[in-house]
């Protein structure tokens, strides 16, 4: 019988981190579905990856905007 490794959503976050680089919110959803990646970024620091964010800004036509841009540190 063949048994299948279900991918998971933080799975496929570290992939992007270790192989793309940075990652936002909107990037997660739009890329992979992932609608709650700060949770998802949470989970992963508890297990022990060393995650750090920092804020980006960007102009929309309501105004300026912040959001996180996540990265794996050395």
């Amino acid at each position: 019988m063949e048994t299948k490794t279900k991918i998971t959503q933080r799975d496929i976050i570290l992939w992007h981190l270790q192989n793309v680089g940075t990652l936002t919110r909107a990037q997660a959803m739009s890329e992979y579905g992932i609608v709650e990646l700060p949770a998802r970024i949470v989970e992963l620091k508890k297990l022990g990856y060393n995650i750090t964010s920092e804020k980006g800004h960007s102009i929309n036509r309501f105004g300026k905007i912040s959001f996180n841009i996540y990265s794996l540190a050395d």
